[in-house]
């Protein structure tokens, strides 16, 4: 015993100076991390709003409260609230916006909270009522409410400085109509005619109280394929979660209440700081494939089940449908009619389109309608139609059989023409509408007087035609030409000659052409370019087209490793340029090659970001701008196209999709699915001058807004993803457009496609031990086992005598799959991202796969993954044992020798320091 234990001492000395140190990764929120932030309405710049009365009483700058920096309290400035005279007109006002003329939600605040500022009077006494207006479309009640009460009711005013403090629920109650999670602005108002000067000064909302978190459990209210990973997120503050890691949790049917399956959480991260500020655990269900409606419930008190959710093959069926059916409700230039509007029909929005005429004044009106109102507004842009022309056209080519004739119920359903392509085309013949016919190039928008109330419609050309325009209509008017020539070539000849003018008129302006001040405007329209030439070569095989790319595609190399960057967008459609130049007929092997080597940066670069996410999505932590809704769905959508064309699909870039849609649909810090129709919890209204003024509630299932924005919707919440207020009225966070519902269809396409249908594959080959042995049997009893990504077995066998292992016949869903090999004593070996569609070879008679001995089984039996400490321990224990005693191991026996001894301890030596996850990669035939 005292040798045994003296080699023990020794073996444990010389790995402790190998073994590297542990630290502990959990981080704790550092003081006041979630108190509600101020809402800060004027501190020491001029303020956002407008300020006016009838007759010139009230003191003005720019239409608002004039600054005033002699006036100071605290080093801060204030603003100078001025009657002049006596107000004989009546009235007047100041409205002073609380985040631009959004509206703001404020309902968090309303309990314990107040307004405070400072204020000082001219000759003291002075008066006058405060508070604030909402704006609530299509409310009984009125577009807006105000909520007004008067100072003196909480100070006297005097001609010193002086603070107030005025409970926001004295305000708020004033009218219960009033909605505090739609605010736009402070409102100051008159008590009386009499003139007076006073001065205000840090003018803020504030609250003692903490933000509070959407309820904690979060899923995929949509819900998921079988054979996809499944999960839900369950998330609170670390303070008030009462669950924790190893917390079971449970999966139950709808329809009677009972558990079909149950597990415990594991930790994902002890705190989210950037995001979410939350705790965030995870219930993975993946291997629970049973079709049917189910909720989930946490064992844990205060935690509410979780909405409802659907496992099925066809789920993502009715979202393609939707998504791609908000295009239809976007047309300009026809009245929208049951049977196709669906509960929603209405007029022509601007059938001035007919006859619009140029900004300019240098040509006569044109008629430009069709096509679709971008967003919210009834505009119509070329360079934005075209990014979502681009989504659905590539939704086509790469799930073809997600899309089919009377799919949409449009108008031109059952004319033996996929509807995708229908709707696309409403599109296209306004585009081409827009081509200026002597120069070839493209105006880049349409837009109303005033959408509120519209009387002419514009086409703005004071710049006269715009390259940016001009290359994104080329480039999509050329694959264009390539979807429709089997359908109507006539119609698919005009698109391509109309991209060639276009190409032309680029030759000839080789310096950007910016279009006038107003949405989509392009400093540098240089991918955009990129994007025409390689869609024209795709389609026309012309050695110009291919010179220009050649000539400038490694100009795009920042593109592809830009560690804050995505994929493609409007006005830079750089990586959809080289998935255009991968489609066509004749590469360049070496052009070819490089895009190959970038996409690798790319993707290990997006996929990493994704894995490192909590949350699970590919967004960079904190960087939710407007519209992160489209980059949520572009990113996986521009890898799913890169992998399929380079041959490169696999099980991570499948998942990171999937996870995305997740994210989308509800998996989120604010447990809310961003698509109407879609959850428990979704989208009940978009900012839309449609819809908001629709008289009728709700909107079309299938809209998805732009989403959180912690730039412009700063202010809402102390963490980035949690950064948007559901308001109608707010257009930051909660406006949609055409190119982020295309993203939609594509992700929504990819999912439906995924789930599948079942094929026979054989998977076999070779396994040996990492010990030179002279007993025959060494190689055999290796399990090898066929897996889902969650885990799922679908079926195993084990290797024989040589080595040798066959799985025949195994029934798989199309999608990807990991082999598993393991034995007790051996680091189990993860073989990821098999095809589901076909067969392999892995490993041959010469070429095995080597698995490396060291990782005992404990007392429990489980093996942890890594060649450690603890298997040095295991083997001391049975160390100098022989075959036949009590305590001799088997497993420790690595050589099979009937002997464990010091060559099985060098044998562990060896491989010391090995974990799972860094065998080395093998090539799967």
């Amino acid at each position: 015993m005292g040798k045994k234990l003296t080699l023990l001492l020794a073996i444990v000395l010389i790995f402790a100076m190998i073994v590297p140190p542990v630290y502990s990764n959990a981080a704790n929120p550092p003081d006041g991390y979630r108190r509600l932030l101020d809402v800060q309405i004027f501190k020491n710049t001029a303020v956002g709003g407008w300020t006016g009365s009838g007759a010139g009483e009230i003191e003005t700058v720019d239409s608002t409260l004039p600054l005033d920096t002699t006036e100071t309290y605290n080093d801060l400035p204030s603003l100078r609230l001025n009657i002049s005279k006596p107000v004989n007109s009546g009235w007047w006002v100041s409205l002073l916006t609380l985040r631009g003329w959004n509206s703001h939600d404020i309902s968090q605040y309303v309990q314990n909270g107040y307004l405070e500022f400072n204020i000082k009077g001219k000759e003291g006494g002075e008066d006058f009522v405060i508070g604030f207006r909402d704006k609530v479309y299509e409310r009984a009640g009125g577009l807006e409410v105000d909520v007004k009460i008067a100072v003196s009711k909480y100070i006297e005013t005097t001609t010193d400085w002086q603070h107030v403090k005025i409970p926001l629920k004295d305000i708020t109650a004033l009218n219960e109509k009033f909605d505090p999670s739609s605010v736009t602005c402070l409102v100051i108002d008159k008590v009386n005619i009499s003139p007076f000067t006073v001065w205000l000064n840090d003018i803020k909302i504030t609250s003692p109280d903490n933000e509070k978190a959407a309820p904690a459990i979060k899923v995929n209210q949509l819900g998921f394929i079988p054979e996809s990973e499944k999960y839900a997120l369950v998330t609170g503050f670390p303070e008030d979660l009462t669950a924790s890691q190893d917390t079971e949790f449970q999966v139950k049917k709808v329809s009677d209440n009972t558990v079909v399956f149950k597990k415990n959480l594991t930790l994902v991260s002890e705190f989210e700081a950037v995001d979410s500020g939350e705790k965030v655990l995870k219930a993975d269900f993946s291997e629970f494939k049973t079709p049917g409606e189910y909720y989930i419930t946490v064992s844990a008190s205060g935690i509410d089940a979780s909405p409802k959710f659907k496992i099925g093959q066809d789920i993502y069926k009715e979202l393609i449908t939707d998504s791609a059916r908000y295009f239809y409700y976007q047309r300009q230039g026809i009245e929208l009619e049951e049977p196709y509007a669906d509960g929603f029909p209405r007029s022509d929005k601007t059938p001035q389109d007919s006859i619009a005429s140029f900004a300019s004044g240098k040509k006569s009106p044109v008629d430009v309608s069709k096509g679709w109102h971008d967003a919210g507004d009834y505009g119509k842009y070329v360079n934005a139609g075209a990014s979502g022309l681009s989504d659905l056209f590539w939704a086509y080519e790469m799930f073809p059989s997600q899309f089919s004739d009377n799919q949409f119920n449009i108008p031109e359903s059952t004319n033996s023409i996929p509807d995708i392509l229908d709707e696309c085309r409403w599109e296209l013949e306004w585009m081409l509408k827009m081509q200026d016919a002597a120069s070839g190039g493209f105006y880049p928008r349409v837009q109303s007087d005033s959408d509120e109330n519209v009387k002419a419609r514009i086409i703005r050309d004071q710049n006269g035609c715009t390259t940016d325009d001009t290359a994104c209509a080329a480039a999509i008017l050329a694959q264009s030409y390539l979807l429709y020539k089997d359908y109507d070539k006539t119609f698919a000849d005009q698109c391509l000659d109309s991209a060639k003018k276009a190409w032309e008129f680029l030759e000839k302006n080789p310096s950007n052409i910016v279009s006038p001040p107003g949405p989509y405007n392009v400093s540098n329209d240089s991918s955009d370019r990129l994007w025409a030439a390689a869609s024209l070569y795709r389609s026309t095989s012309d050695e110009k087209y291919h010179s220009y790319f050649k000539n400038n595609y490694t100009k795009f190399e920042s593109k592809f490793t830009d560690s804050y960057g995505y994929g493609h967008t409007w006005g830079d459609m750089w990586y959809t340029a080289f998935m255009c130049y991968l489609k066509a007929d004749s590469k360049d092997t070496q052009v070819e090659g490089w895009i190959n080597t970038q996409y690798d940066k790319w993707i290990n670069k997006i996929v990493t970001r994704y894995n490192d996410n909590p949350w699970k999505n590919a967004i960079v932590p904190g960087n939710y701008f407007w519209g992160i809704n489209m980059q949520v769905m572009n990113t996986p959508m521009d890898a799913i196209i890169g992998a399929k064309l380079l041959g490169k699909s696999n099980e991570s870039i499948s998942t990171m999709g999937f996870g995305s849609l997740n994210w989308l649909l509800g998996t989120n810090p604010l447990r809310y699915s961003f698509v109407s129709g879609y959850g428990e919890d979704s989208t009940k209204g978009v900012f839309s001058n449609i819809y908001n003024n629709d008289g009728k509630a709700g909107i079309p299932d299938g809209y998805m807004p732009g989403g959180p924005n912690a730039f412009e919707g700063a202010g809402l919440s102390r963490f980035a993803a949690k950064c948007y207020a559901r308001s109608s009225n707010d257009w930051v966070a909660n406006e949609h457009t055409v190119y982020w519902n295309s993203a939609l269809v594509f992700m929504a396409a990819f999912a439906n496609n995924t789930a599948p249908a079942a094929d026979k594959i054989t998977v076999s080959g070779y396994v040996k031990s990492s010990v030179e042995s002279v007993n025959s049997y060494i190689n055999e009893g290796f399990k090898v086992e066929l897996k889902s990504s969650g885990g799922y077995s679908f079926t195993a066998t084990t290797s024989g005598t040589n080595g040798f292992f066959k799985l025949e016949n195994v029934n798989m869903i199309r999608g990807f799959y990991n082999l598993s090999i393991s034995k007790p004593g051996y680091l189990t070996r993860n073989i990821k991202d098999l095809l589901g569609s076909k067969n392999h070879i892995i490993g041959s008679a010469s070429s095995p796969v080597v698995m490396l001995a060291g990782d005992i089984p404990n007392s429990s039996g489980m093996q942890d993954g890594a060649i450690n400490m603890k298997d040095v321990v295991e083997i001391a224990k049975v160390f100098n044992t022989v075959k036949g005693e009590e305590q001799y191991n088997p497993v420790c026996d690595f050589d099979m020798d009937d002997s464990i001894n010091i060559k099985d301890v060098i044998q562990l030596a060896v491989n010391f320091g090995a974990v799972s996850e860094e065998y080395p990669e093998i090539i799967v035939e």
